[in-house]
């Protein structure tokens, strides 16, 4: 189980010593759940569901807002993402973080991207990320 309450001092300190270390514009550090929950709970917890949250952050990284769309409204009955029981349909596809992140590395040729995200040509390029999108000029 993960508190947040312990990651929070982790990820202070990382950041910290990585500014000490003069690396942190290098730095970009993801989270990211290995699948999406429903908003309401079963009688244990949630269930699985499809849209999760990534959280970006890094000394390059264009933080302090949503990169992708948050829905207008959460209730059910008048959310324009919602499927029932909780499950919210993602706005962007998994990829679309992966894509800018792959372009601040420079593998941003079409045979790099295409052999590290594969499916991402299954999505039209506005609902992927590019690095302008995501990280601060000059970087």
């Amino acid at each position: 189980t993960l508190r947040l309450d312990d990651l929070d001092p982790a990820l202070e300190a990382f950041s910290e010593e990585m500014k000490a270390q003069g690396l942190w514009k290098n730095v970009t550090v993801i989270l990211v759940s290995d699948f999406g929950r429903t908003l309401s709970g079963n009688t244990r917890g949630t269930d699985h569901g499809w849209g999760g949250n990534t959280f970006m952050f890094g000394g390059s990284v264009r933080g302090g807002r949503i990169a992708g769309a948050f829905p207008n409204r959460l209730i059910e009955e008048e959310s324009e993402v919602s499927c029932g029981r909780g499950r919210i349909i993602p706005t962007k596809p998994w990829e679309a973080i992966w894509k800018g992140i792959a372009e601040w590395w420079d593998l941003d040729d079409p045979d790099s991207l295409s052999e590290i995200l594969p499916l991402a040509s299954n999505w039209n390029s506005n609902e992927l990320f590019n690095k302008t999108h995501l990280y601060k000029s000059g970087y």
